[in-house]
């Protein structure tokens, strides 16, 4: 058994897997250096903005219904669960598969231990990396034990699939949110429509991107040739590709679309659907339990609006644990609704309140996952056949 920790462990091979240039023996390269010096001036830089309109540190925490926070943070625990839940959709299929024609008893789906354990110990760690590094987390967790058929190019592409699908979901909730949220054109909240024209205008954007980043995984499942194809003609001009052979190229391409053909089916793909729209229904009625909690008296469209808003933002290159980039979705999506007087008072207390209970509750789901990937057996990375 492996005796390196977990959430260490994945930490670093992600940014090994991000910055593979050779460095300095005992030290950090300078891409690495550059990634977090970035990152750091964008953070602050968006912290000092977001602290125009919201205190960042309350001086007393506004809380109007105890019980209805409780209520709030209980619903972290399935909120967790299915996020981390989801990917079994994806990667049951391949590992079934692959596991058919190989020696010994098959493996017909990812063990619970390893689809729990990387999830909340990955999650963790997006936050802690800069620029979203962390999402190559969970592909490396997955991959660690060698699954049949379950590699980090499989991990990886059912990942990506994920966040295109929650991308297009998050644009939903926000033209939703918008459509039956309160008018705006007669809103008393200086300069409101503007702003709404201006977030309506990124979440087109966001959903044309998410859209493309979509049918790109979905064509490369349906005709990887034509992919591999491609590839080989774009390899003439760039570097990398033109070091690899064409077949391992296409090997690529080919374990890329493995993961992402189960989500085609009914079988898994509804599956898969369903349990995503269940985590953004959580996640909205969380966020409205804290909204009531902290004496702001705002329905679910209200709420759907704001999960949207930060989910947005927090696209934007912020500091670690999303210091600045989630300030400002919440006092952006805060800001449609409520004057500057209570986004002082009881929205600054909504906005500590929701990043603390995101930082605390990734963080206690890490030290779970973490031990969850400990003692299975079957999450350790496995040599010739042993652990």
């Amino acid at each position: 058994m492996s005796g390196a920790d977990p959430v260490s462990a994945a930490a670093a091979a992600t940014v090994d897997v991000a910055a593979p240039e050779s460095q300095p023996r005992g030290g950090v390269s300078r891409r690495t250096l550059w990634t977090w010096l970035l990152s750091l001036v964008g953070g602050a830089a968006l912290l000092w903005l977001a602290s125009q309109r919201i205190q960042l540190l309350p001086e007393r925490i506004e809380l109007a219904r105890l019980d209805l926070l409780i209520a709030g943070i209980a619903l972290y625990l399935p909120y967790a669960a299915i996020r981390a839940l989801r990917l079994r959709y994806a990667l049951d299929p391949v590992v079934a598969r692959a596991s058919a024609g190989a020696p010994g008893a098959p493996v017909t789906r990812v063990p619970t231990a390893l689809l729990y354990g990387s999830g909340w110990v990955s999650f963790f760690i997006i936050l802690l990396l800069p620029l979203r590094l962390g999402e190559l987390s969970r592909p490396v967790l997955l991959a660690r034990p060698g699954l049949p058929g379950l590699g980090f190019t499989e991990s990886l592409s059912a990942v990506a699939t994920e966040r295109a699908v929650d991308g297009l979901l998050v644009v939903g909730l926000l033209f939703l949110g918008l459509s039956t949220a309160a008018d705006f054109s007669s809103s008393s909240i200086p300069g409101v429509a503007e702003r709404v024209a201006d977030i309506q205008a990124f979440g087109r954007v966001m959903a044309v991107i998410f859209a493309l980043a979509l049918a790109v995984l979905i064509v490369a499942a349906r005709a990887p040739a034509v992919v591999t194809r491609l590839l080989e003609r774009v390899g003439t001009r760039a570097p990398l590709l033109r070091r690899l052979p064409i077949e391992r190229v296409a090997g690529i391409v080919e374990r890329l679309a493995a993961a992402i053909r189960p989500l085609g089916s009914r079988r898994h793909g509804l599956p898969f659907l369903a349990w995503s729209l269940l985590y953004w229904l959580i996640t909205v009625v969380q966020l409205w339990l804290i909204l009531r909690a902290c004496g702001l008296a705002l329905g679910l469209p209200e709420a759907a609006t704001i999960v949207a808003v930060v989910g947005l933002s927090i696209q934007l290159p912020g500091g670690p644990a999303q210091a600045g980039s989630f300030q400002v979705g919440t006092a952006l999506g805060l800001g449609l609704f409520i004057d500057e007087t209570l986004l002082a008072g009881p929205g600054s207390s909504f906005a500590a309140i929701m990043y603390l209970l995101g930082l605390i509750g990734a963080a206690a789901m890490a030290g779970v996952g973490a031990w969850l990937l400990a003692r299975d057996p079957d999450t350790q990375v496995k040599v010739n056949g042993k652990i």
